[in-house]
């Protein structure tokens, strides 16, 4: 919320949707309607509603808006009864809580050891997966398959071998002593402990997965527990492969596939 004013503080419309106990599409429907009775009274719909989007669970850009005090007020004014004094509290409540935050900002969450900066990403690198959760997933049969483990959104890899001291330089963390250096996105995170949980045969490290979550959700990715509750339950069954595994590498302008 850094730089913005009170009058400029919104609530998205999926929490809105929770608040009134309506379907978000419900919402949106209701909104559009809105939208139109407000822009033939030539009314600023900025003042009210803020077109935006989301990624759903499935990872597809979906319709939301961004809903101001006065939005909240006037969706409130169709409400009666119980339901409307409910909703016009909570949304009371929470626009304190951000006008709140603005005079009182609280310090930002220490960034986590195994979260670091590299090219304009917050990453984890692979190895520190390993070594958090005590799972070597190199020998795993579902890590970096496309079709559990999507190279370029889930993980991504950097160049070869190279100085470390120069690297280290650079980004300020050791490159490693693998020939190329393989590291996770938070959402990558994310689909890795749910591809472990998944296979009852192994078991992490105690308190593995919650150091992890808690790293992510201090850099402020994402709601993460909104991810957790949404978790793609991608693994039906886990199958058997006799196929090599691909691996797709990025390499700035250029992508290459391993066989290994």
């Amino acid at each position: 919320m850094e730089n913005l004013k009170p009058w400029q503080l919104t609530i998205n419309s999926r929490e809105v949707a929770k608040m009134v106990g309506k379907e978000h599409s419900k919402l949106l429907r209701d909104i559009k309607t809105y939208i139109i009775y407000l822009g033939e009274a030539n009314f600023g719909l900025s003042e009210f509603f803020k077109e935006s989007t989301y990624v759903s669970g499935q990872n597809k850009i979906l319709p939301c808006y961004e809903v101001t005090k006065k939005g909240c007020e006037l969706i409130g004014h169709k409400l009666t009864g119980k339901k409307g004094v409910l909703f016009t509290a909570s949304y009371i409540n929470r626009f304190h809580e951000m006008e709140e935050e603005l005079k009182n900002p609280k310090p930002k969450p220490k960034q986590s050891w195994f979260v670091r900066d590299f090219n304009g990403n917050k990453i984890i690198l692979e190895r520190d997966f390993i070594d958090i959760t005590g799972i070597d997933i190199k020998k795993h049969k579902l890590f970096y398959r496309p079709e559990y483990f999507t190279g370029g959104r889930d993980w991504n890899g950097w160049g070869w071998k190279c100085d470390n001291e120069e690297f280290k330089a650079e980004y300020g963390f050791d490159y490693g002593n693998d020939d190329c250096m393989i590291y996770f996105y938070p959402c990558g995170v994310i689909k890795a402990l749910d591809i472990l949980s998944a296979d009852k045969k192994i078991k992490m490290n105690e308190g593995a997965e919650e150091l992890l979550l808690r790293g992510i959700n201090a850099i402020q990715v994402s709601n993460v527990n909104e991810i957790i509750e949404k978790k793609t339950k991608f693994i039906k069954k886990i199958p058997k492969y006799d196929m090599p595994i691909q691996i797709c590498i990025s390499l700035g302008e250029n992508e290459r596939s391993l066989i290994v």
